[in-house]
């Protein structure tokens, strides 16, 4: 998919949650979204959950990842230690973006890991370099036994742990 950046100005410049590397792309995501997963991640600790990020990608004095939505991964299979996305899976994200969010991207996806920290394991870099491979695409690990959580992002060819930052609906003029 080769996605053009549109230009939007950056919807907040405070303070990141992380460490942000000069050589990558800026991610907003929005507070209520990044709550949406958190609660949907919290819901059942006894197995993997996981879902897609949606958003944009934009170019303001440089290019940055806005995530807006969050939608959780239908018909994925799912063990104390494995997701696995089913063909379901995606028809099911298709079917979703193309009726519900036909002017958004999917950005990258989500993932728990209940009690084993926040990290890719080699299934989770296979998924990513297969599936997620656009140099804007990104990756959030939480683990909501131990209430962390981070991002993970193609930086020289790798996919490297990040920072990023919150941003308000209202003050990146969405609604």
């Amino acid at each position: 998919m080769a996605a053009q950046p549109i230009s939007k100005p950056v919807p907040t410049q405070r303070n990141p949650l992380g460490n942000l590397y000069r050589n990558s792309i800026p991610i907003y995501v929005f507070k209520e979204v990044l709550a949406e997963i958190i609660d949907y991640s919290e819901r059942d600790m006894t197995r993997e959950r996981g879902g897609f990020l949606l958003g944009g990608l934009h170019r303001d004095r440089c290019l940055y990842i806005e995530i807006r939505h969050f939608l959780p991964a239908e018909a994925a299979q799912s063990r104390a230690a494995t997701l696995t996305f089913t063909h379901d899976t995606w028809a099911t994200l298709n079917r979703q973006v193309e009726q519900n969010f036909q002017e958004e991207l999917v950005v990258g996806w989500h993932h728990t890991h209940p009690g084993f920290g926040v990290f890719l394991s080699g299934y989770d870099l296979f998924i990513h370099r297969n599936f997620f491979d656009q140099p804007w695409q990104v990756a959030l690990v939480v683990d909501p036994k131990r209430h962390e959580f981070g991002f993970f992002q193609w930086r020289d060819a790798r996919v490297k742990d990040c920072g990023f930052f919150t941003a308000d609906r209202s003050a990146a003029g969405v609604k």
